[in-house]
């Protein structure tokens, strides 16, 4: 006769709760350590912490969802405590709060219109020092309406470089606090106020004072206003997203695209309508063309992570002999291609969920994966919107691609030692593009076979599914 072994016994609720609890607690303190961690010398430190923070909270969300334990009161005093943590600690990773506030000081203290005047033309201005050297001569590439909040920011501040930052930070923090109330009054489970109010990324965003999380906000907002059928605030809502950047037109178009399939053409074309209205609008107020020129010249720009540096720009230079320039306005142009036949494909696949969080919150995402030019704090377009659907397959790879970016600019000139330097530019030249397009790949081939199953489904039982 033979025995049989006895079957391992599984993890308790119980034990799940303080694997969560301990998990929690371990990135939030570690978040809040590594926000004030700029200098290069630290930069050892900094990857550690950062690293757990974000592992942690993988950890606490997972057993959340096996064994719940969060509460929205828990979230939302947790939230309230780092966001102040966020604000305290100066931008360090990034110089943008420095480019806004010269922007804004170009229309509030000059006179002048941003986009035609670069930081670069007013030498005796005070704040012209603080923004990157890389950055002087170049035209802002942020939408009106964003200028408009610089601009009075600036007014409201003076020369006051503290005043500046702190006043982008807040208005960062203040964009996380909106989302996190939306989601209150849509009775959100307190796991997706969590992916936002504690999520490691979302406050590296505001500790760097970064625009990004405004556009979150409005495709949260236009997501919500779709769902609730109310097609015009939600045009409206996505239209202020664009036009703080220009970005925010991927979700928008998917937001529209759902809105005429699920509530008919004329909700979609109401829609269309005051989004389309604002943004031109907005953008002919500041100068019209000249003020779409300096988003040309931003179409140039190359980040490390991007995979298309090695397929076009490397072939093109070494085996057809192409300039750089030559080559570098291929491979945009084909990026660009690429990037638009994936985000309709995964559109069309997303057209019958019952809302379009999970369709907006991709086709951002599918930029973030295939653009040419990628920066951690992009994040910030998907990552409110996907805390409604932060149990989708789509919320995970975005949160791992927020995570891992944001591991990679740890690295920066000056990094100590000189042999952690060489290994992050190792991991963030060769391995993260090969990442990047790996993940790119697996986003549009599952949603062309997605895609493929829907329309081999009968009519009537996708719109039963759907309901």
């Amino acid at each position: 006769m033979t025995s049989v072994a006895p079957a391992a016994p599984s993890t308790g609720p119980r034990t799940r709760r303080c694997i969560g609890v301990v998990a929690l607690v371990v990135s939030m303190a570690a978040t809040a350590l590594v926000l004030p961690l700029g200098s290069v010398t630290w930069a050892g430190w900094q990857l550690v912490l950062l690293g757990g923070a974000l592992a942690a909270f993988a950890v606490a969300l997972a057993m959340h969802r096996r064994q719940p334990f969060l509460t929205r009161r828990l979230v939302l005093w947790s939230s309230a405590v780092l966001l102040v943590g966020a604000v305290i600690a100066p931008p360090q990773a990034s110089h943008d709060v420095w480019s806004y506030a010269m922007y804004g000081r170009i229309v509030a203290r000059h006179h002048a219109n941003p986009y035609v005047h670069a930081p670069a033309e007013y030498q005796t201005d005070p704040a012209l020092a603080r923004v990157a050297h890389g950055w002087r001569h170049t035209r802002s590439v942020y939408g009106p309406a964003f200028t408009a909040l610089s601009a009075t920011g600036m007014a409201l501040v003076g020369d006051s470089a503290t005043g500046a930052r702190l006043y982008f930070q807040l208005l960062a923090a203040g964009a996380v606090v909106a989302a996190l109330v939306l989601l209150v009054r849509r009775r959100a489970d307190a796991a997706a106020l969590a992916w936002i109010g504690l999520n490691p990324v979302v406050l590296a965003v505001v500790a760097g004072g970064h625009n990004d999380v405004l556009v979150g906000l409005a495709v949260l907002a236009g997501v919500v206003a779709a769902s609730n059928r109310r097609s015009v605030l939600a045009g409206v809502a996505l239209a202020l997203g664009c036009l703080v950047k220009i970005s925010g037109i991927l979700p928008l178009v998917a937001v529209l695209a759902w809105l005429a399939v699920r509530h008919g053409r004329r909700a979609a074309t109401r829609a269309a309508f005051a989004a389309g209205t604002l943004v031109v609008a907005g953008y002919a107020l500041v100068g019209g063309r000249a003020a779409l020129q300096p988003l040309r010249t931003a179409a140039a720009y190359r980040s490390k992570g991007s995979f298309w540096v090695f397929p076009v720009g490397w072939a093109g230079r070494h085996v057809l002999g192409w300039s750089a320039a030559g080559a570098g306005s291929v491979t945009g142009m084909a990026a660009m291609v690429t990037i638009v036949v994936v985000v309709g494909i995964w559109i069309a696949c997303r057209l019958h969920d019952a809302d379009p969080a999970v369709a907006a919150g991709g086709a951002a995402l599918v930029y973030l994966l295939g653009g040419v030019y990628i920066l951690p704090w992009y994040a910030g377009w998907t990552v409110m919107v996907t805390a409604l659907g932060w149990r989708s397959r789509m919320a995970s790879l975005a949160q791992v691609q927020a995570s891992v970016l944001l591991l990679a600019y740890v690295d920066r000139a000056g990094v100590d030692p000189d042999s952690l330097h060489r290994v992050l530019q190792m991991a963030g030249s060769r391995v993260l593009p090969v990442a990047q397009a790996l993940a790119f790949a697996f986003l549009a081939v599952t949603s062309a076979r997605h895609l493929k199953a829907i329309r081999r489904t009968p009519r009537t039982i996708r719109a039963a599914v759907a309901t």
